[in-house]
């Protein structure tokens, strides 16, 4: 298994972020995590990747434990924050450059895919600008071309389409579809329904750190009645809107 998570509990203070999650990703795959703010994905995701320490439990890349054996499990990682955090006073190409020094790799073994993505991603142009001019999308482009450039074998994108307008989110489905086909294992987490629907193979639904459904995408409607819409189902699952609220609030706006 490419990623395993063990019976994974986070507490902040009293809080439960986390309780006993376990789930799996295989290689060649691509599985959304689903939920409402505060359900517990991106603590999730920086468990994965070492960020964050669980209370309990385990997590393992490829059978390396992310806590007793990091180096090992994350040389095997390529990690996208829903932010991502850039140097303002490097251009893009540079941050490139850094992050491939720090993997221990030569720019000029990598400057040809480094085009090829940036080309995809619709980047070319800016590599060679200050990151602090970059727009959040084309930062969300750079920290995606720097997570995929030492060819990890797992792939992990929180707020996978985040600040990214349709091109981008249409160029961005086909390269993880590539990646996937390619035998890459794929973890994102998003808010848009229909995203992970058309994206992922799987789906796995939090609320209040707990897992509530988990399956494949195309078994969602079916499972949850399928003359529904998706929307629909996904709140009836995770609670809200509150749509009585709502019009409440709309009639005194309204009198």
């Amino acid at each position: 298994m490419a990623l395993v998570f063990e019976d994974v509990t986070k507490y902040y203070d009293e809080r439960i972020a986390l309780l006993d999650v376990s789930f799996e990703i295989r290689e060649g795959e691509i599985v959304s995590l689903l939920g409402p703010n505060g359900s517990g994905k991106t603590t999730a995701m920086r468990i994965a990747v070492g960020l964050l320490k669980p209370t309990k439990g385990n997590v393992y890349i490829y059978g390396y434990n992310v806590l007793k054996e990091p180096v090992k499990a994350k040389r095997l990682l390529g990690y996208v924050s829903e932010n991502p955090p850039l140097y303002d006073n490097l251009t893009g190409m540079e941050y490139l450059e850094l992050i491939l020094d720090l993997w221990g790799m030569d720019i000029k073994e990598k400057i040809d895919e480094i085009k090829k993505l940036s080309q995809i991603l619709d980047l070319e142009q800016d590599l060679n600008l200050l990151t602090h001019a970059y727009s959040a999308g084309m930062k969300k482009k750079i920290a995606l071309i720097g997570a995929l450039i030492h060819d990890p074998k797992l792939i992990i994108i929180d707020e996978v389409t985040a600040n990214l307008d349709p091109k981008g989110i249409a160029s961005l489905k086909r390269l993880l579809d590539g990646l996937k086909k390619l035998g890459r294992a794929i973890l994102v987490s998003t808010h848009v329904l229909e995203i992970a629907e058309e994206l992922s193979d799987r789906a796995i639904i939090l609320r209040e750190g707990r897992v509530i459904w988990e399956g494949e995408t195309r078994r969602f409607r079916k499972e949850a009645m399928q003359e529904k819409r998706l929307e629909d189902i996904f709140f009836e699952l995770t609670g809200g809107p509150e749509i009585e609220s709502i019009i409440e609030y709309l009639r005194k706006k309204s009198s």
